[in-house]
């Protein structure tokens, strides 16, 4: 056997021995009794030409090459993860696809598009699920999810992305509040507010913050979903900022009241995102066709 012919089973090997420092550990997270992982790494060493371990009474320690491989075979491991996503992202690609969407997108855009794949993607069928933007980067990186809809101000580094919807954020208030009726309100009032915002994590958290940052800020009210939000304004926990899709019916209403923020810069655009490491599926790309039309 030469180092040519080592298989995932030697990779895993030495990276096993680099995370549990003894062979018994090492076979235990490989599935193998501890003789046979002995001889696997002695063929190994015979085929490099050099000690890839020392076997103390402390157990088993890399050597400084050693080191190295178990290096490298972590990353031929993580290759080798990737082409089975890939695969079974591809065993998916005939009809299945799952959504992942952050809230403002989930509730008012994606019972449309769901509605209209229904209609014209007969054949797709969609499963969503929903989080705040940094969730949705998160189930796409673990595979969870094929197609990703974000609201934040930045793309994670790895992922692909096609704007599909301009959104802007709006200062709210209950109708009794000075603000309701004061005109615009300058940057400084907004920043220095008791302000009812999203969750950290969320698009509209993040862009809030984005707009405000150049601001002294005051106390933040977190809640975890734009409805809370809402209510907590309406309630009178103070002024909140939120996706105008998310308080369209409330302002028609007259239960909330938007506030005239000029100098803040609040508009956003909402985008679809999936990974750059996995090719999306082809119901992936039907259903962002029928999104971005």
């Amino acid at each position: 056997m030469t180092v040519r012919d080592w298989e995932l089973r030697h990779f895993r090997l030495m990276a096993a021995l680099a995370a549990g420092g003894s062979i018994g550990a090492a076979a235990r997270e490989t599935g193998m009794a501890q003789p046979n992982a002995s001889r696997l790494l002695e063929h190994m060493e015979r085929s490099a030409g050099f000690a890839l371990a020392r076997r103390t009474p402390r157990g088993t320690q890399l050597t400084d090459r050693g080191r190295v491989v178990a290096g490298l075979a972590a990353e031929v491991l993580e290759a080798a993860e990737s082409v089975v996503r890939a695969v079974e992202a591809l065993e998916r690609a005939r009809g299945a696809l799952h959504v992942c969407a952050s809230m403002t997108v989930a509730e008012h855009l994606m019972p449309q598009w769901l509605a209209c794949a229904q209609q014209q993607l007969p054949e797709v069928s969609v499963t969503l699920d929903v989080g705040n933007s940094d969730e949705v980067f998160e189930r796409l990186r673990s595979g969870a999810a094929e197609l990703g809809f974000v609201e934040g101000p930045t793309v994670q580094t790895g992922f692909r992305y096609l704007d599909v919807a301009p959104d802007e954020l709006v200062v709210i208030v209950r109708p009794d509040h000075p603000w309701a009726t004061a005109g615009a309100v300058a940057p400084e009032e907004v920043a220095s507010a008791g302000l009812v915002v999203r969750e950290p994590g969320s698009g509209t958290r993040q862009t809030a913050d984005r707009a405000l940052a150049p601001y002294s800020a005051g106390p933040r009210f977190e809640v975890g979903s734009n409805a809370a939000l809402a209510a907590s304004v309406a309630a009178g926990l103070g002024p909140g900022v939120v996706s105008r899709l998310a308080v369209q019916l409330p302002l028609r209403s007259g239960r909330l009241v938007e506030v005239p923020t000029p100098a803040l810069r609040l508009r956003r655009m909402l985008r679809a995102v999936w990974s750059a490491a996995m090719p999306l599926p082809r119901s992936g790309e039907e259903f962002l066709r029928l999104v971005s039309a």
